[in-house]
């Protein structure tokens, strides 16, 4: 991994590797486009038990995950823009799994009232709350770094087609609004 610090007016760029020996984040990414989306199930806002994938067969389906309060802001840079584009177009859903440490499962009541507060009702059924161990999806999903959000399009089967991550840019929002039009 790469980071840059600024130190004494200039950039020192110093190389890390906390990843798994042979775990290559790009070609993990790569092995993800085509592969099954693991299945997630847990409650809604609304209260309704939701099985991911398996609830949006049939319906190209972008999920975002996030594991902290302040990924919301990147889970909304790619959800504006997909929803302006395939918005009232009913063979598109989306949907936001807030990913939350299994420690704070009896909070889960305030949590999830809270989150209910802060969402329009409309999007409740879209919103699903995973409470618990959430270790194997980041391994399963390449999402190493949990102060991102993760954003992955899957067509009608619940098959990977996508995958982004942290805040849209434009050319990244560009990229996800042509693969949702590939798939129709």
């Amino acid at each position: 991994m790469l980071f840059l610090f600024f130190e004494g007016g200039s950039f020192i760029k110093e190389e890390h590797n906390n990843l798994k020996k042979d775990a290559d984040p790009e070609k993990l990414e790569r092995n993800l486009i085509g592969q099954h989306f693991p299945e997630i199930t847990s409650k809604s806002l609304a209260g309704r038990v939701v099985t991911l994938p398996e609830v949006a067969e049939g319906k190209l389906t972008l999920i975002c995950i996030a594991f902290v309060r302040n990924a919301q802001r990147m889970i909304d840079s790619w959800v504006q823009p997909f929803e302006r584009e395939f918005g009232k177009d009913s063979r598109f859903l989306v949907y936001e799994v807030p990913m939350i440490n299994a420690a704070w499962k009896v909070l889960s009541w305030m949590i999830d009232s809270g989150m209910r507060g802060g969402i329009p009702a409309e999007k409740h059924d879209n919103v699903v709350t995973f409470y618990g161990d959430y270790s194997g999806y980041q391994e399963a999903l390449g999402m190493e770094n949990t102060n991102f959000a993760y954003v992955f399009l899957l067509d009608r089967k619940g098959i990977i087609r996508w995958k982004g991550h942290g805040y849209a840019n434009p050319e990244a929002e560009k990229e996800l609004i042509e693969a949702g039009k590939a798939l129709i």
